[in-house]
C-alpha cells in the first residue's frame, strides 16, 4: 500500500566498457543478483549500461602482440594511472557526462577502473549527487591505481569479488572502514539448467551430451563432427587466449591416438584464429572451431566439456564453470606479469592447475581423457570435486546480500531496514 512517507526506489546503473568480456560478465552478474533479490523492482530500479568509448580494439591488439602486461604496468606503480588514462580518452568522459545529464541515477556501479574515474569526473562536471562504486574484478592484491592516496580521487565505495582481495585490503590499511565490500555472483539460468540436467542424469551422459551438441550444432554445423561417446577437450579464452594455446592444440591433434577424443576451440571474435584452425583441421572428425557464444550455447559447451583448458578467468566466469561442474581447470596462458594471484587462487582452492609448458600441458590433457598416466589429473579432479560446490555456495550466499551493499553505497531511504514500499512508484 502506498503511503505519504514511502520512498521511491533507488535508481542504480551497472556500468561497463568494452575492454575484454570479463567486465561485462561482472556487470551482468550484479544486475542478476539485484533482480533476484528484488524481482518486482520495489526497492531498486536497476539498469545495465555500456560505454561506446571502449578499449576493446586496443585490448585485442595488445593480446595479439603479447603486450597485455604493458597495459597494466602503470597501474602497478602509479596510483593516479587511471586518471591519466581517462583524460587520454575524452569520449569516455563524454559518455559518462551524457548519462548523468540525461537521467542522473542515485548510484553508478562501474566494473572498470578507468570508467570509474570517468564517472567521478562526470559527476563533478555535471554537479549531481550520484554516488559511484568501483568494482575490482581481479584476484589478490589490487593495483595502487584502485586506491589513490587522496580520497577525493576515489569512488564512494569499492566492491571486490575475491576473498583474498578483500582480506589483503583489510590488512593493507589504506582503505577506510566500510569502504570495501565483498561480492558474490549469480549466474544465468542457462548454466543453472545444465547443473540441474547433470543432477537428474547423474553425470555427463551420452544422452545429455547429444542434446547439448544439438543446441550448438544449430549455429555451428561443425559440431556435428564431435563424437559424444568420446571425451571432449575444450580450449576457452576466446580472442584473448585461445590463440596462445595453439601449440597444445597442434600437439594433441598430431598424436597417433587423436581419434580417441574431441578437440573444440572457442575462438571468440578472433576470426583469423578460427579461419586458421579450420584450414588446418576443419574436416577432421572430432574437431570444431567456434566463434563467440552467447550464454545458452556457452552453457551447452561447458556441459560437453570433460577437460577444460582456460585463459584468464573473471570471477563470474569461474562461477559459471563451477555451476556446470566443469573442471578441474587447466590453465596454459595468462596475462604476463599480472596473473599470479589468479593462479594462486586456483591452486589454493584446489580448482585447477597452471602448466605453461607445452609438453607437460599436453600430457596433462591426455591424462584427462584417459590416454596417459593419470595421477596428477586424479589429484586435480578429486580436489575440484571436494571444493567446487563449496566455493560456488559461498559466492551465492554473498550475492544474496546485494541489497545490503547497495544500501550502504547509495545511502537511500528505500534501502534502509524497515523502509515501507511504494508499490505505485
Amino acid at each position: 500500500m502506498k503511503t505519504a512517507m514511502s520512498p521511491r526506489p533507488v535508481q542504480v546503473v551497472f556500468a561497463s566498457v568494452a575492454a575484454g568480456g570479463g567486465h561485462h560478465t561482472v556487470r551482468d552478474a550484479l544486475l542478476r543478483a539485484t533482480q533476484a533479490a528484488d524481482p518486482r523492482g520495489e526497492r531498486v530500479r536497476a539498469a545495465s549500461w555500456t560505454s561506446e568509448a571502449g578499449f576493446d580494439g586496443f585490448y585485442r591488439w595488445c593480446v595479439r602482440h603479447g603486450l597485455q602486461g604493458l597495459m597494466y604496468f602503470p597501474t602497478r606503480f602509479l596510483s593516479f594511472a587511471a586518471w591519466l588514462a581517462v583524460f587520454a580518452n575524452p569520449k569516455l568522459i563524454r559518455d559518462a557526462v551524457a548519462l548523468l545529464r540525461r537521467a542522473p541515477p542515485d548510484l553508478v556501479v562501474s566494473t572498470h577502473l578507468v570508467l570509474t574515474s570517468a564517472f567521478l569526473v562526470a559527476r563533478w562536471w555535471v554537479g549531481v549527487p550520484t554516488r559511484v562504486v568501483g568494482v575490482i574484478p581481479d584476484y589478490g592484491p589490487p593495483d595502487p591505481a584502485f586506491f589513490p592516496r587522496f580520497s577525493v580521487f576515489r569512488p564512494d565505495a569499492t566492491w571486490v569479488n575475491g576473498e583474498d582481495t578483500y582480506r589483503w585490503i583489510a590488512e593493507w590499511g589504506r582503505a577506510s572502514p566500510g569502504e570495501v565490500q565483498l561480492l558474490g555472483t549469480v549466474v544465468t539460468e542457462d548454466f543453472s539448467r545444465v547443473r540441474e540436467e547433470l543432477a537428474l542424469a547423474g553425470g555427463r551422459t551420452v544422452a545429455l551430451k547429444t542434446a547439448w551438441r544439438a543446441r550448438l550444432q544449430e549455429d555451428w554445423p561443425g559440431m556435428a563432427r564431435v563424437d559424444v561417446t568420446k571425451p571432449t577437450v575444450a580450449f576457452y579464452g576466446g580472442s584473448g587466449f585461445s590463440g596462445s594455446a595453439r601449440p597444445v592444440v597442434d600437439r594433441l591433434l598430431s598424436s597417433e591416438d587423436s581419434s580417441r577424443f574431441n578437440v573444440v576451440v572457442l575462438c571468440g571474435r578472433d576470426d583469423r584464429l578460427r579461419a586458421s584452425l579450420n584450414a588446418a583441421y576443419g574436416d577432421r572428425p572430432g574437431f570444431a572451431a567456434l566463434g563467440f557464444l552467447a550464454h545458452p550455447l556457452l552453457a551447452a559447451l561447458y556441459g560437453l566439456t570433460d577437460v577444460p583448458v582456460m585463459g584468464s578467468l573473471a570471477h563470474s566466469t569461474l562461477q559459471e564453470l563451477l555451476e556446470t561442474a566443469t573442471g578441474p581447470l587447466l590453465v596454459f596462458r595468462v596475462i604476463p606479469g599480472t596473473e599470479p594471484p589468479y593462479l594462486d587462487y586456483l591452486a589454493r582452492e584446489r580448482l585447477g592447475a597452471f602448466e605453461p609448458e607445452v609438453e607437460r600441458m599436453t600430457a596433462l590433457v591426455r591424462a584427462g581423457v584417459g590416454l596417459s598416466p593419470a595421477r596428477q589429473w586424479t589429484e586435480l579432479a578429486d580436489g575440484y570435486a571436494l571444493r567446487a560446490w563449496a566455493v560456488r555456495d559461498a559466492s551465492l550466499e554473498r550475492a544474496g546480500r546485494i541489497l545490503e551493499l547497495l544500501a550502504r553505497a547509495a545511502r537511500h531511504p528505500a534501502l534502509s531496514p524497515g523502509a515501507s514500499i511504494d508499490h505505485a512508484a
